[in-house]
């Protein structure tokens, strides 16, 4: 194959003695060869706190103070506040929400009389409860046991633990979730069937 190639290129034959030499001869002057790198591109996406093992990756939007403290001000990261409450919290807004959806696309949505609504709020209460018994299988699962570490700050200080992170922190997060959403069930039945608010 080399040779058919060197034939085509030359203009004149070649035998096989010039084939089997070098068709490119380096020059004999031992100038140096300057290869330029690609100049680097500036890095949006970098690793917290520039450590590639805390396994958080750090973004224009996440490290903004303003959706810093967003995120902060969550129930989920509130660690001022009792677990159950958070659980309450975050309950009352998914068991809320959830009904619109089972009222508006399901499949009892063209019946009359209200039925939509009870239907879509039964659902919703049933929803609740298969993600309830979601989270205390997670609990009960992920905090077997009472982690022998502490947890500390980059710089060594020892920061108490968040008390969600245990097994009855859990299982007060996981009643409070129970009993908000289906508050929040409740609430939506009553603004659907007693006060015509979403009729």
């Amino acid at each position: 194959f080399f040779f058919i190639i060197m034939f085509a290129l030359s203009s004149k034959p070649v035998s096989l003695r010039a084939a089997a030499r070098p068709a490119f001869r380096a020059p004999l002057s031992r100038g140096a060869v300057v290869v330029r790198a690609a100049e680097e591109k500036a890095q949006v996406i970098q690793p917290l706190n520039g450590d590639p093992f805390v396994g958080m990756l750090e973004t224009p939007i996440t490290s903004e103070g303003d959706v810093a403290t967003f995120l902060a001000n969550l129930p989920a990261y509130r660690t001022g506040v009792s677990p159950t409450l958070r659980g309450v919290e975050i309950g009352l807004a998914h068991g809320f929400l959830l009904v619109g959806p089972f009222i508006k696309l399901g499949p009892l949505r063209n019946a009359g009389d209200g039925v939509a609504e009870i239907a879509g709020c039964m659902s919703g209460a049933g929803l609740v409860l298969i993600l309830a018994l979601c989270l205390s299988i997670y609990g009960s699962a992920s905090f077997q046991s009472t982690p022998s570490i502490g947890v500390k700050t980059l710089s060594g200080r020892a920061v108490e633990r968040d008390p969600l992170q245990t097994a009855d922190g859990w299982s007060g997060f996981t009643a409070g979730f129970t009993v908000g959403g289906l508050s929040g069930v409740a609430w939506a039945y009553i603004l659907t069937q007693i006060l015509p608010y979403y009729s």
